[in-house]
């Protein structure tokens, strides 16, 4: 009987150990069940993650395949840019050598030549070495430029001469343009010494300014270069009325109608528009109480070269 209820007690024991150790056993598979579950995450997110790595990189490599061909474009573009620069330049350079006369190879070249070296001259001094009568009229260069003087460039297509074929001692205008678009008659003469401008005639110069001559009046008949032209009306009869001027100042001229002098003038400017011309003038308020006013006795020139 003893031995029985030992053998009971053993069993009993032994069932007890088995279940305790089942539940354990239970535990253990329960949690590696988790561990695996956790695991499974794990390498899904770990596929998820390659797989947007996968296409993060097939989006970068498009992205570098595309810039690739944005930057050859590119390299072709400034590549054209660069070669039509150098056409533009190369273009330029060969304009730029036909803008103005280096080695004249003709009357016109040589006329043409003339008038670009004159105006770019680096002093105005340098200018005498193409002028007219150049030990006369230097000091009238002088007071007229003192420091004010500045070099221009004149190109080819800016220089319009008027004539052609010009025989000796014959002077002619040509016409130039500047840079600024300023627009200057230019009285040429041919010379001897070739080509030469008559700077007293371009400039207008007179040796007694009209402005003196209000002031002071002149006895003796001088010679004026001025534009003139018919004043609308005139206050003596059997005379004509002139509107006289140079760049600085105005006056009236009289001159008899029936007079040669007057024929002359009336021919001249008959059209109504202002001429260039060489006047002798004198002072006389017998016929005008005005001491202004000039009495026109000679028509020296057309034109202010002589």
């Amino acid at each position: 009987m003893k031995t029985i209820l030992l053998t009971i007690c053993s069993l009993l024991l032994v069932s007890l150990s088995f279940a305790q150790s089942k539940k354990e056993m239970e535990e253990t598979v329960f949690k590696l069940d988790e561990k695996t579950k956790s695991l499974e995450n794990e390498i899904l997110n770990i596929k998820t993650n390659l797989s947007n790595t996968n296409t993060t990189l097939g989006l970068v490599s498009k992205s570098n395949l595309d810039l690739e061909k944005i930057v050859s474009a590119q390299s072709l573009l400034i590549k054209k840019l660069i070669n039509q620069n150098d056409s533009l330049l190369k273009a330029f350079s060969q304009k730029k050598v036909t803008d103005v006369i280096e080695s004249p190879q003709n009357e016109a070249d040589s006329i043409v030549f003339l008038v670009q070296s004159y105006y770019k001259s680096k002093k105005w001094e340098g200018m005498l070495d193409f002028v007219l009568n150049a030990e006369t009229v230097k000091q009238h260069m002088k007071d007229y430029y003192s420091d004010r003087y500045l070099p221009t460039q004149i190109t080819n297509e800016n220089i319009a001469i008027q004539g052609s074929n010009f025989k000796l001692n014959e002077s002619f205008i040509v016409q130039a343009r500047n840079n600024s678009n300023a627009r200057r008659t230019i009285y040429v003469k041919k010379t001897s010494d070739g080509f030469k401008i008559d700077w007293d005639a371009t400039m207008g110069y007179n040796p007694i300014s009209l402005q003196a001559f209000k002031l002071t009046g002149t006895a003796q008949p001088s010679e004026f270069r001025v534009g003139a032209e018919f004043s609308s009306s005139s206050y003596v009869d059997g005379y004509y009325r002139l509107a006289l001027s140079d760049d600085n100042t105005s006056i009236y001229g009289y001159i008899s109608k029936s007079s040669v002098e007057g024929k002359k003038l009336f021919e001249i400017l008959k059209d109504g528009t202002r001429q260039p011309l060489i006047l002798q003038i004198k002072s006389d308020n017998s016929l005008v109480e005005d001491t202004t006013v000039g009495i026109i006795t000679k028509v020296i020139a057309k034109g202010w070269a002589k």
